[in-house]
């Protein structure tokens, strides 16, 4: 069984992403209060403006275990910064390159957006994607690993027609704790 995480989560994500977007003109957070932030099982970190907003889903349709997603949310006066762990239960079998292709084209379908680049490598010594895609209302900086049953992402959306220096520190700044 594959479980993609944007297929599972994607209106999840997208919403998110929507939401993001349309409160960037009213955040009041400035890009200097940058520091780095560890998600609360000790798992991951990423450096971030401010203090990210929390949601946590869990679907526990499936035979095989609940998959829970945790995603973090900051925004600036003009840029969204959201981090998340998709956690599947050891029992879904998940070929990596499968699964981070499924993640990729289902997040671009939930933000209607198109990959403009793409890089596959190792980051922290797992199989990862990075990104970039566009849509009509913006730009997507996206960087996905695959470790074992958790696939960790994150997300620097901006509408710029440059990417801003600081959704590529971002998106660079995760760091696998425990994963």
């Amino acid at each position: 069984m594959n479980v993609p995480m944007f297929t599972r989560f994607g209106l999840k994500i997208g919403l998110t992403v929507a939401l993001a977007l349309a409160v960037t003109a009213a955040a009041q957070q400035t890009t200097g209060n940058w520091h780095t932030f560890t998600d609360a099982t000790g798992r991951f970190s990423f450096l971030v403006p401010g203090e990210p907003q929390h949601q946590t889903q869990k679907d526990e349709s499936h035979k095989e275990g609940p998959i829970v997603t945790d995603t973090y949310v900051a925004n600036t006066q003009t840029n969204a910064f959201i981090a998340g762990l998709t956690q599947y239960p050891p029992a879904v079998p998940l070929e990596d390159q499968q699964e981070l292709t499924a993640d990729r084209d289902n997040f671009d379908k939930e933000v209607k957006a198109t990959v403009v680049s793409e890089e596959r490598r190792q980051y922290g010594g797992f199989p990862a994607v990075e990104f970039k895609s566009k849509s009509e209302q913006a730009n997507f900086h996206v960087l996905m690993v695959k470790a074992d049953h958790r696939v960790y992402c994150t997300v620097a959306v901006y509408k710029t027609a440059e990417e801003p220096v600081e959704c590529v520190r971002f998106v660079s700044s995760l760091k696998l704790i425990n994963p």
